[in-house]
């Protein structure tokens, strides 16, 4: 994965950048959702199928962040410019606000090692019907315990009915009933692939106290107040699969579509995106649901979603609020 470096420039938020931002999500994400997107409509696309998001990022030139900061159209691939339709061109301003072009590659939501107990957070679970995502921390919601994760690995993307066993680990990694059950879906927010979403998260009560610790396992105790994501905070992780990993948010309130294999493509909007410090990436299949933490260990956001290069996460604070729990540190 290409590597981003830092090249001094003349800073600055340019005037008009929000509005810029709404008019390309709008024309770029919102407008085409039912016309572009359909597989079934016979739709020309035009080349509004190759743009996977639109957000406010800092502007990229030869590999260098400038730190001016634009409005980012990203694409699953740069293509040359007598390939894409007029109308799916990405003009170099909007209103006066630069704009750039990012390669994201396609964006799917992580559906995917061992028993642990009592099991902290970024370790393997899943919906007795998924394959495997990750336990992101504990929570509490009127004064019970419960596992946050993604509605996609505790409630199997809309299918699950509240009371429906989630097994530790998922049963990708060998979970099975009864024996590895560990708590109960309690609610989750539903994915509209009809209308934008801010988030893809669940809760699942635990069934006893002592099968679970609010520690993670690699970053140990969480820090709390929770803090909002912003442009080069510094963050890591620790999911099922790559582990412990260190990024930097490279976007926020950012609008991307999400691909949930056969269930179809959501919108999500004022998303986070994450790019690796190294050449690995931050997260892969199985990361799903994982906290994204600063440096100080605060939660800034939840994991679900990415390509190759990027992780996409919503912010922590939208999660919380969207399913009425407080952090359990």
């Amino acid at each position: 994965m290409a590597q981003t470096t830092r090249k001094k420039s003349a800073p600055g938020v340019p005037k008009g950048l929000e509005g810029a931002r709404r008019k390309l999500e709008q024309n770029f994400i919102l407008n085409v959702v039912e016309e572009a997107l359909s597989a079934e409509s016979g739709t020309d696309t035009h080349g509004f199928e190759n743009i996977k998001g639109v957000g406010i990022g800092e502007r990229v030139v030869a590999g260098w962040l400038t730190e001016e900061t634009c409005v980012t159209v990203y694409v699953a691939a740069k293509l040359p410019m007598e390939e894409v339709h007029e109308s799916a061109r990405v003009p170099e301003k909007v209103g006066g606000v630069r704009t750039d072009v990012v390669e994201i590659g396609e964006i799917d939501a992580f559906p995917f090692k061992g028993l642990y107990r009592p099991a902290p957070g970024g370790v393997s679970v899943g919906h007795f019907k998924i394959t495997a995502g990750t336990i992101g921390c504990l929570v509490k919601k009127a004064g019970k315990l419960h596992i946050l994760s993604n509605n996609h690995v505790l409630a199997n993307v809309n299918q699950a009915a509240q009371g429906d066993s989630v097994l530790q680990p998922g049963p990708f990694d060998g979970g099975t009933m009864p024996a590895d059950v560990i708590a109960k879906l309690s609610a989750f927010v539903p994915i509209s692939f009809t209308n934008p979403n801010l988030v893809d998260c669940a809760i699942a009560a635990v069934s006893a106290p002592n099968l679970v610790t609010p520690l993670n396992k690699v970053l140990g105790k969480l820090k709390l107040p929770v803090v909002a994501p912003a442009l080069n905070i510094l963050v890591s992780k620790c999911g099922r699969t790559t582990q412990f990993t260190k990024g930097r948010i490279t976007g926020v309130n950012t609008t991307v579509r999400v691909g949930y294999g056969t269930a179809g493509t959501a919108i999500f909007r004022n998303q986070v995106i994450v790019q690796s410090l190294i050449a690995t990436p931050f997260s892969q299949g199985g990361d799903s649901g994982s906290i994204i933490v600063n440096n100080a260990k605060q939660p800034v956001a939840l994991l679900f979603a990415g390509s190759t290069s990027h992780t996409i996460a919503n912010p922590i604070q939208s999660v919380l609020t969207a399913l009425g729990v407080t952090i359990a540190v």
